[in-house]
């Protein structure tokens, strides 16, 4: 068939129809594509972030679904002066312009003071050890407290307040503790001087009687 046949009569008819569909096409699929992707991605939406700190985790949740914003707890920790399940710290902060859709993530406050088992640390090793191990675990700690008669700087009992504790028991950190360690053994000569006076009052200058 003669190429002029594609241009005219029914040939020709159908070639035309085939070049308007293709550039239709053409020019169709990336102006749909583009108009999908800026739908998908909000294109040129800007959604300002609003605070929520300080309010109840539910409410920081339906604060932000209204704005078209998803919120997502990453973290809780426990703060005593905070509400408990109030939100403490949120990201990105207020007042950031975002696109819908946006994750905003969000640490929460405990609903009472956290608690871990108390390791053992009586016994086992020095000051040193004891203080890495349970500053490790987030203890707060006090000045060490002594007792003589025990070996030095041996860790011989620990305390939060006036009370002992113990390992294995489950122990809130939101008190400090005190290491309690040997002051080192007493001299046994320093016991036998003490003996041998008897409780005299040397300084008090009593009187003795010399015989001549």
């Amino acid at each position: 068939m003669a190429l002029k046949n594609y241009f005219t009569g029914k040939s020709g008819v159908k070639f035309w129809v085939n070049i308007i569909l293709m550039v239709l096409i053409i020019v169709a699929v990336p102006t749909v594509t583009l108009y999908l992707l800026g739908t998908f991605t909000h294109h040129g939406e800007k959604i300002e972030v609003p605070s929520v700190v300080g309010k109840s985790v539910f409410d920081a949740e339906d604060m932000l679904r209204e704005r078209g914003l998803v919120a997502v707890v990453v973290d809780s920790v426990y703060r005593k002066s905070a509400a408990p399940g109030s939100v403490l710290d949120q990201s990105p902060k207020a007042g950031y312009e975002v696109k819908g859709g946006r994750v905003i993530y969000l640490t929460v406050n405990l609903h009472g003071a956290p608690v871990i088992r108390f390791p053992d640390v009586v016994g086992h090793g020095s000051l040193r050890e004891a203080v890495a191990v349970l500053q490790s675990l987030g203890f707060k700690l006090t000045p060490h407290e002594q007792v003589l008669g025990r070996p030095k700087d041996l860790v011989v009992g620990v305390k939060q307040g006036y009370r002992e504790v113990h390992a294995g028991e489950m122990v809130t950190r939101d008190r400090a503790l005190t290491i309690v360690i040997g002051g080192g053994e007493i001299d046994s000569t320093m016991m036998e001087d003490e003996d041998s006076l008897g409780g005299v009052d040397i300084e008090g200058g009593d009187d003795f009687d010399i015989e001549l």
